[in-house]
């Protein structure tokens, strides 16, 4: 879902007549894309080779001409909403909670509540409860996100009050015991910071809602193209989430300082820690109620009249959820930090590091596991819409426990290399020996870490060349985007084969733990498979630069230079790993002398320092933020219903402000909707919701409706949204894609999709609107429109009972 840096547009010509023109609104995609470029106000077009691209730079004289000026092509830009801010630069920091929420939506167990039934007011209508099976999904799914930020709150608390404050302020600097409980307070502030950035948000134009008044549960029952509104009208769910995942990170962070390893005032360390426990199994016992609960309210708000509090059916007291946990979490946290005053001199001499925080990384890690199971249980399996074959081996069951898995990663790698880079910084002050320790855990969560990537980099580069090497139809072999293309049809099997390897990795490692009591030394890896792994991604490195460069159709002198210094670097960690020698650059080795300390660098302190690198870059640069937007285009479309620390959701406001612009369409107005990739899936989304007062049209290129939404939101993206979208436009919906187009496809339906364009040019997923089809489009999705206006059929409402929209007002989430 790339941008797409768009120059001419064919336009449509047979829009040149005495009528008025059609109203083209182009939707862009993730990225950005800035309005003068979809709106073709920047580049000049070369007008002597059409077929070649346009730059300047073949050595020959060449003519160029002005855009074409169309005063009725428009450009909807929605992606300030998710890289305008600099304090967005930081939402980083909150991808494990965005994966962790994404694969509550990634759930096969699909709404259960079908259209309202009746014909009184639609805030009447009864609602059909949810069922068992994804009650229980929405509470495996909850829980796991608990665990995400509890795994969040234990690496804060090692890096500050371990690391930082009783390592190296007590043990080494010999500062008093209680500065281990400011060390607690601090993290406490980092908590309560993570907490700030995901509330803080461009607020909304409209009157501002006070989210606690909406009390309900709508996972599970709301979806596109039935009972919409409450997606983005739900606030109470989310604020409530908020307040149990603070209180349950606090509880940690005082259970762990807590826990009675370092002796001394036995008295408030025992209710400190009753407290923290009483902390904890309210925060489960409330997300289990809110979960099981049936989480319906009577109706929806209506923003034209006064506020009125609604209440979901079975849902615990509101009072309960927000001030019910934080008070024994915050008294739980204070009497830790009182507990540390009590540590005596021989202790701290005698234990190198908290014991507590480092037996908290097995049962999480086991925790995790176990609930991501479940919850591939319990989902169930798809069910195959009525004339659509089943798919023989359908792993999309696999990938919301996967993705849960993979949450659970990142936020732990995350934490593993900011703490061991403070780690070798604080060391480097030693005069003798380490003075901070961060363990073997680290080592070992970096070796697992880079041996998964090289097996999976290997089987991806296997699977890609199998497919190059399979002649098509035509008895010619694919082109190489064609080839990947194939692999992400059904991208389910690349989260299969991560969840299924990191499972593996894990279920070894506590069985390992357990049988020795603790982890073997890093150096305990035998050296053909330190060798196979270093190979394997070095000849993937290069396979992807060679890749890479002919790509970009790099000049050969530039390409020969790139490759040797490749090479070069690649035998210079062949050599220092042979020979175990390197230097120490900011605390980091580099070559890195040993396998354990290449693993750190590829899979810990690399990412997390180009994480930082970026986080910096963005706080400085629109650009360099709408680089990093990317992922929060694509991940933050959906509410924040399971992990509500996640980034701010903008469907809020991008799918109801292009819902209201299409209500506002004046009748006999032609207007087409012209979406590319994450913009077709608000479009479409908008569409669904929307209640036009004449008939328009949509045009959507390049599209993940199907090819990416269906595939890992099955229970939202089905054919049942994808019909009541073609029902809803009156078959006035052209869809474009290429065959080397890895991420836009078909909605499989033949009064939709157009045949595969052909891609001479390799533009993949960019510059749909080159192609003469893509005029040819708009011109028939015109005349579909107008022969609609001068002979009127039944809207959708009148044909399928589906009611007006109801008008709902974007609060906070």
């Amino acid at each position: 879902m790339d941008a797409e840096p768009p120059v001419d547009a064919p336009g449509p010509a047979a829009a040149h007549d005495d009528r008025d023109p059609p109203v083209e609104l182009r939707v862009h995609g993730v990225a950005g894309t800035p309005p003068e470029l979809m709106l073709q106000l920047v580049p000049a077009v070369r007008t002597d080779r059409a077929e070649q691209p346009p730059d300047d730079d073949d050595g020959a004289i060449t003519e160029w001409r002005q855009p074409p000026a169309r005063p009725q092509l428009r450009a909807w830009s929605w992606g300030s909403l998710t890289s305008g801010r600099w304090y967005q630069a930081f939402y980083l920091v909150l991808l494990p909670f965005m994966l962790a929420n994404l694969a509550g939506w990634a759930l096969l167990a699909s709404p259960d509540g079908g259209p309202p039934t009746g014909t009184d007011d639609h805030a009447d209508r009864e609602r059909p409860a949810r069922g068992v099976r994804i009650r229980w999904c929405v509470l495996l799914v909850r829980l796991a996100a608990l665990l995400v930020t509890t795994i969040f709150a234990f690496w804060t608390q090692l890096v500050v009050a371990d690391l930082v404050a009783y390592q190296w302020l007590v043990r080494h600097a010999g500062w008093p015991g209680w500065t281990v409980g400011a060390g607690f307070a601090v993290t406490a502030g980092v908590l309560l910071a993570v907490v700030w950035l995901s509330r803080i948000r461009t607020r909304p134009t409209r009157r501002h809602v006070d989210p606690w008044a909406v009390w309900t549960d709508p996972a599970g029952r709301a979806s596109l193209h039935h009972d919409q509104p409450p997606m983005w009208n739900s606030p109470g769910i989310n604020v409530g989430l908020r307040r149990l995942h603070l209180s349950a990170a606090l509880g940690a962070v005082a259970l762990a300082g807590c826990w009675p390893s370092a002796g001394g005032w036995t008295t408030w360390r025992t209710a400190g820690l009753w407290c923290a426990v009483a902390t904890l199994a309210a925060v489960a016992v409330l997300t289990c109620w809110i979960s099981l609960a049936d989480g319906e309210g009577p109706g929806s708000a209506d923003p034209a009249g006064p506020p009125r509090a609604l209440r979901g059916h079975g849902l615990p007291p509101v009072a309960l959820v927000r001030h019910g946990t934080w008070p024994p979490a915050a008294a739980a946290l204070a009497l830790a930090a009182v507990a540390t005053g009590g540590v005596d001199t021989a202790w701290v001499g005698a234990h190198p590091f908290l014991p507590a925080l480092r037996g908290s990384a097995l049962w999480l890690s086991l925790a995790v596991l176990v609930v991501a199971a479940l919850v591939g249980v319990v989902q169930g399996r798809v069910v195959p819409a009525p004339g659509t074959p089943p798919r023989r081996r359908d792993l999309r069951r696999a990938n919301a426990p996967s993705i849960l898995l993979l949450a659970a990663a990142i936020g732990a790698a995350l934490g593993a290399g900011i703490a061991e880079q403070v780690a070798r910084l604080a060391g480097s002050t030693c005069s003798v020996g380490p003075c901070v320790v961060v363990g073997d855990t680290v080592g070992w969560m970096a070796i697992v870490f880079t041996s998964i990537l090289a097996a999976v980099g290997l089987v991806v580069a296997l699977c890609w060349l199998a497919l190059r090497l399979v002649p098509r139809a035509d008895g010619r072999r694919p082109p190489a985007a064609v080839a990947l293309r194939s692999l992400t049809v059904r991208g389910s099997w690349l989260t299969a084969l991560l969840g299924a390897l990191g499972s593996l990795a894990t279920v070894a490692g506590i069985a390992v733990a357990l049988a020795r009591g603790g982890l073997p030394p890093v150096s305990a890896v035998p050296v053909a498979v330190s060798a196979t792994v270093v190979g394997t991604l070095i000849l993937l490195t290069l396979g992807l630069l060679a890749a890479a460069l002919r790509h970009r159709h790099v000049r050969t002198p530039v390409a020969i230079g790139v490759a040797v210094a490749v090479v070069a670097v690649a035998a210079v960690v062949v050599w220092a790993l042979r020979s175990g020698r390197s230097w120490q650059v900011l605390g980091v080795p580099l070559p890195p002398s040993t396998f354990a300390e290449f693993s750190l660098v590829v899979a810990i302190l690399l990412p997390t320092a180009l994480v930082l690198r970026r986080m910096y870059a963005a706080v400085r640069s629109v650009a360099a933020r709408r680089g990093v937007g990317v992922l929060w285009d694509v991940g933050t479309f959906w509410p924040r219903w399971f992990h509500p620390l996640a980034p701010p959701t903008y469907s809020d406001r991008a799918v109801t402000g292009l819902t209201d612009r299409i209500e506002d369409v004046e009748p006999g107005e032609v207007f087409v909707v012209a979406a590319h990739s994450q913009g077709s899936v608000i479009a479409g989304t908008a569409l669904l919701a929307a209640n036009p007062r004449t008939p328009v049209a949509l045009l959507t290129f390049g599209s993940p409706w199907h090819h990416l939404y269906g595939e890992f939101f099955p229970g939202y993206f089905d054919t049942g949204a994808t019909a009541a979208l073609v029902d809803t436009l009156d078959r006035r919906w052209r869809n474009l894609y290429r065959d080397t187009d890895p991420i836009g496809g078909p909605v499989h339906d033949p009064a939709v999709d157009a045949s595969a364009l052909a891609d001479p040019h390799l533009r993949i997923h960019s510059d749909y609107w080159l192609e003469p089809e893509y005029g040819v489009a708009v011109a028939r999705l015109e005349r579909a429109i107008r022969s609609a206006v001068q002979h009127p059929t039944p809207g959708p409402s009148e044909r399928t009972g589906r009611p007006a929209r109801e008008q709902t007002t974007p609060t906070t989430r």
